[in-house]
């Protein structure tokens, strides 16, 4: 059972059938339209009534509705067709009651995927749209539209159900609206701020009064990320940011501004200039990186393209050329314009108005604004499947203007374990941390923000952002340890470095010294050993001092260039022995003589010192290697653990 609907008590547009302003007084042959719509009972279908008011001396009025509807009520109209109605002139205020589909789909080859929606709890529909005919011909009509209950009308599309709205009034008046059950990604100022920042921006097409922007929720499977229907109404599903290359907001706002009627020649620019503006302009207002935007022009240049000839729809329908190649085309010759003359394809677009652009018109106009090198470009670059390439990031500032901020490393520099010590390329060994510095300069002619992110091996391990004016510089340093060998890519925005990471080198004895040569039995000998590294680069590993064979100690070292460790030993027999430190060997002669610490004479039974000695040194025998337990310590000597006066890259 359908539900007969009631006027709503907001009027939210109010516009001419053909474009044209809103006049306050209507001729007298103007007719007075406004639709209400409202939720229905049957499913994927929205309740619709569209009232008339008739001015006196009309004639006769012959009414067409849409397709798939289904009328259940009638006021001062008799059907004449299928979904044709002739006013009877039995009242001026006639209106016709009827549901109409509210789900839209399409399949692209992915299934079946909705333009429009109807939910249990919300519908995005299409506005209804009536055709009106008097015997002498079409007339003209004032059109309003509303919605029973919740909900938010315009000319060409309507959202039902509950939501908030947000209202941006400038040189256009933007109308957001954000239904309960839409979680924007991008916050709703982000979203008019990226919408109204196009729309100073560009400069071709008329601007309408008012943009009617919908938020889709993310409830159905959508054929696209949005839509532009009508002059200025479309959705915009509400997972899309505004800090993309494909900014979906931006994107569905150009189209508004496309006045023009395309060939099949020129029915690329549609979606070339929607995607290309997209990227330059979220690029111009600092929500991307030139990066991303290079990126962005770069998927025109993927060999899927490759057969892709603009003029011809046929070559691009299915891949969606006309968006990828497209952008980087009309791109291209933006900055061709740009570059040689006072031109833009803005202006190209601006010039050619309403209409319809043929082929030789567009050409025509950008031969106009760039001359006959650039109309060469626009030829070879459409009419064939030639592609250009890219421009640099230097090229974009030099023609656009803007910041242009660059990094370079500026020295790298190593700390512990082994030295700590500038070097001249960022060569390390397991376990040191680097220290790499970063120089930023904005060479461009604006002031900019960076974000410097430090990586290792496409991993940002720490960022750093700030802002630059036009010629600034500033430093950054990053630091990193690397525990094991291998090769590390760093970079830093622009900048790119390999570090090399090495095990470090064994440690090699180069000179040993014993002191004294010749010892007496208990007497306490110094050994000392010169250590080096066996490569260029820091060692570690360990050095085992012995005698006779037999390691009486061992010293751990670290270090860079060379240092010395010490350790020490008491000899307990008399003769040759042989000493050693790494592979040196030493000779330490031993006297059959012992030496005692003199003590304090303790009283025996007889007076005496305790057991009877003199206090003299006396022969002794000894067992075994002949020598005692080393000292306890060994001192590091001329910067252990550091470097001494060698530098290693």
């Amino acid at each position: 059972m359908h539900r007969r609907a009631v006027l709503a008590t907001a009027v939210f547009v109010s516009l001419l059938a053909a474009g044209t302003a809103v006049v306050a007084t209507p001729a007298a042959a103007d007719v007075d339209v406004e639709h209400t719509v409202g939720t229905a009972d049957d499913p994927g279908r929205v309740d619709v009534t569209t009232r008339f008011t008739v001015p006196s001396g009309t004639t006769g009025l012959r009414v067409t509705l849409p397709e798939r509807t289904d009328v259940y009520e009638t006021r001062g109209f008799t059907r004449a067709g299928d979904r044709t109605y002739e006013w009877t002139r039995s009242t001026d205020e006639p209106f016709l009651s009827y549901t109409m589909a509210g789900n839209v789909t399409v399949d692209r080859g992915a299934g079946e995927r909705h333009l429009f929606a109807v939910t249990d709890e919300w519908a995005i529909v299409r506005s209804p749209r009536v055709d009106l005919r008097t015997p002498d011909g079409s007339v003209d009509a004032t059109r309003r539209y509303e919605v029973e209950g919740r909900g938010a009308a315009g000319p060409n599309i309507t959202y039902l159900g509950p939501h908030e709205e947000r209202v941006r009034e400038g040189r256009q008046r933007f109308r957001l609206v954000i239904p309960a059950a839409a979680d924007m990604a991008a916050s709703p100022r982000d979203a008019l701020d990226s919408m109204e920042n196009a729309s100073e921006r560009v400069s071709f097409g008329r601007r309408d009064p008012e943009v009617f922007v919908v938020v889709a929720p993310t409830g159905v499977e959508w054929a696209a990320t949005g839509l532009q229907r009508g002059d200025a109404d479309l959705w915009v599903r509400d997972r899309q940011r505004v800090d993309t290359a494909r900014n979906a907001w931006v994107h569905e706002y150009i189209h508004t501004r496309q006045e023009y009627q395309p060939t099949n020649a020129t029915r690329w620019t549609l979606e070339a200039m929607a995607e290309y503006y997209a990227a330059a302009l979220t690029y111009e207002e600092g929500r991307i990186d030139y990066e991303a935007f290079r990126g962005r022009m770069e998927r025109g240049t993927d060999e899927r393209y490759g057969d892709v000839r603009l003029v011809d729809p046929d070559t691009w329908r299915n891949n969606e050329g006309d968006y990828e190649k497209g952008a980087l085309v009309f791109g291209h010759l933006d900055r061709r314009l740009r570059a040689e003359t006072d031109g833009s394809m803005d202006r190209v677009f601006g010039r050619l108005g309403a209409g319809e652009l043929t082929r030789s018109a567009f050409l025509g106009a950008v031969e106009d604004a760039g001359g006959t090198g650039v109309r060469g470009d626009a030829e070879q670059y459409t009419e064939t499947t030639a592609t250009p390439q890219v421009w640099s990031r230097e090229e974009h500032v030099e023609t656009f203007g803007g910041p242009l901020i660059r990094q370079s490393f500026d020295g790298f520099a190593v700390a512990g374990p082994y030295r700590s010590t500038a070097l001249g390329e960022p060569r390390l060994v397991a376990g040191e941390r680097l220290e790499a510095t970063v120089t930023v300069a904005n060479n461009g002619t604006e002031a900019g923000e960076f974000t410097l992110r430090f990586r290792v091996d496409g991993k940002t391990v720490e960022t750093r952002s700030g802002t630059l004016g036009p010629g600034e510089t500033t430093t950054v340093t990053f630091t990193r340890q690397f525990g094991s060998a291998g090769e590390y890519e760093l970079t830093a925005g622009t900048a790119t470095a390999t570090v090399v990471v090495e095990e470090p080198a064994a440690a090699r004895v180069t000179d040993l010294a014993v002191e004294p040569e010749s010892a007496a039995i208990g007497e306490t000998v110094r050994l000392r050993a010169a250590v080096t590294s066996s490569a260029d680069r820091p060692a570690a590993g360990t050095v085992a001092f012995t005698a006779d064979g037999e390691t009486v100690a061992t010293r751990e070292v670290a270090f860079a260039g060379t240092t010395t460790v010490e350790a020490t030993t008491t000899p307990e027999a008399p003769g040759e022995h042989t000493v050693g430190a790494g592979d040196l060997m030493a000779t330490l002669s031993v006297r059959d003589e012992t030496v005692q610490p003199t003590a304090t004479p303790v009283a025996g039974e007889n007076g005496g010192p305790s057991g009877g000695g003199t206090g003299a040194t006396t022969p002794s025998a000894a067992d075994g290697t002949g020598f005692g337990v080393p000292a306890v310590a060994a001192v590091a000597l001329l910067g252990t653990l550091s470097l001494l006066g060698r530098r290693y890259p």
